[in-house]
């Protein structure tokens, strides 16, 4: 995971930069906004994939039961052959990759543990922020004697998310510790700090502070933690993360439901898509999964799920336009390649008819000698 939490990191990074140009103010949610509207934009191929995918195999259920009928009780090696090679022939006649539409959730959660991971680090990764944080760490070294004493409470939390030991008597290393901090924990910082220190200190902290805070609330924060320290309106980030979810697996559900009327109607198989049931169950788990993690982790990975959530709705819309007319064409030229197919068979069948009576009539010469000579 390494090389692609740089790479995301060194994205987010970049967009940053060209954020805080235009305002510093919320620059960090604007960023993850920005980032997620390029990486869903990034991903729009592989959505289209699995859209296509989807319709197309509640399209194909009845050619496809009509091969499953024919192979139903053929267990041997050569019939079960045969069956793989007409589903691959099946899929391929459809444009159909039945793995397409697992590919945009599996790219999916590198993003997030990426995004997780720069939100846990953010000084590591955003070089402005770790300036900021190098910043503090020089302002606490200077005007704090003993804050070796005082973050030695937090290290065992910084620790286990950040699994490194960090040596806080260097500057670097204490900035990258302090951003491991969430806003309680500087709560606390500061309650020991000196009435003297305490307030060049704030200044410091003020300064990342525009960076983090996005609608009032620091991204680096947790649901949980904000619910804890009396802020109930942090509620609403894991039921909105979760909420989102749920409207835009139901958005993409009812596509796929569309065109498995659309089968019926044509005189098609009744029968449910096989991948439907999987869908259905995912489209409860996913909002429920999303809503836990968004209360447990960073708000920005939370505000990263609604705005993916949100883009992916009105991305959803031109996805469906697009796989529609894709759908066309490729049924114009089914019609075309049956209609040809037809023709070729009745243009073999007209030949037959016409050689039967030419053997017939060769036939009967033969018949007349042989005759004449048994007669003899």
């Amino acid at each position: 995971m390494g090389i692609i939490n740089e790479f995301f990191g060194a994205m987010l990074n970049i967009i940053f930069e060209w954020v805080v140009v235009l305002s510093p103010m919320a620059a960090l949610g604007i960023t993850i906004i920005i980032f997620t509207l390029v990486t869903r934009l990034l991903l729009t191929p592989l959505q289209l994939s699995s859209q296509r995918t989807s319709r197309g195999m509640s399209r194909i259920q009845p050619e496809m039961k009509a091969i499953q009928e024919k192979y139903k009780n053929k267990k041997d090696q050569e019939s079960q052959l045969k069956y793989s090679n007409e589903m691959k022939e099946l899929y391929k006649k459809y444009k159909i990759n039945p793995l397409a539409g697992c590919l945009p959730l599996l790219i999916q959660f590198p993003l997030i543990i990426a995004l997780f991971n720069v939100l846990r680090e953010p000084a590591k990764y955003i070089t402005i922020l770790g300036n900021q944080y190098n910043d503090i760490a020089e302002t606490m070294i200077a005007n704090v004697p003993n804050y070796q004493n005082m973050l030695e409470g937090f290290k065992k939390a910084v620790q286990s998310t950040s699994r490194v030991e960090y040596d806080i008597t260097q500057t670097d290393q204490l900035g990258n510790f302090l951003s491991h901090l969430n806003s309680s924990q500087w709560r606390e910082v500061l309650n020991q700090v000196s009435e003297g220190a305490r307030p060049i200190l704030n200044n410091a902290l003020r300064a990342k502070e525009q960076f983090e805070v996005f609608l009032g609330v620091n991204l680096i924060d947790t649901p949980a933690l904000l619910i804890k320290e009396g802020v109930w309106l942090a509620v609403l980030v894991p039921i909105i993360a979760g909420a989102s979810t749920f409207i835009f697996s139901k958005i993409t559900m009812a596509s796929s439901a569309a065109m498995q009327q659309k089968t019926e109607t044509a005189g098609g198989s009744k029968e449910a898509n096989p991948t439907d049931s999987m869908m259905k169950t995912m489209n409860i788990m996913m909002p429920v999964m999303t809503a836990m993690f968004s209360y447990t982790m960073p708000v920005g990975l939370a505000l990263y799920w609604i705005a993916g959530n949100i883009i992916m709705m009105g991305q959803q819309w031109g996805v469906n336009k697009i796989v529609a007319k894709q759908e066309e064409k490729l049924e114009e030229k089914l019609k075309k390649e049956k209609v040809e197919e037809v023709k070729a068979k009745k243009i073999v069948k007209k030949k037959v008819i016409k050689k039967v009576p030419v053997q017939n009539q060769t036939a009967a010469p033969n018949e007349s000698i042989q005759d004449e000579s048994n007669k003899e």
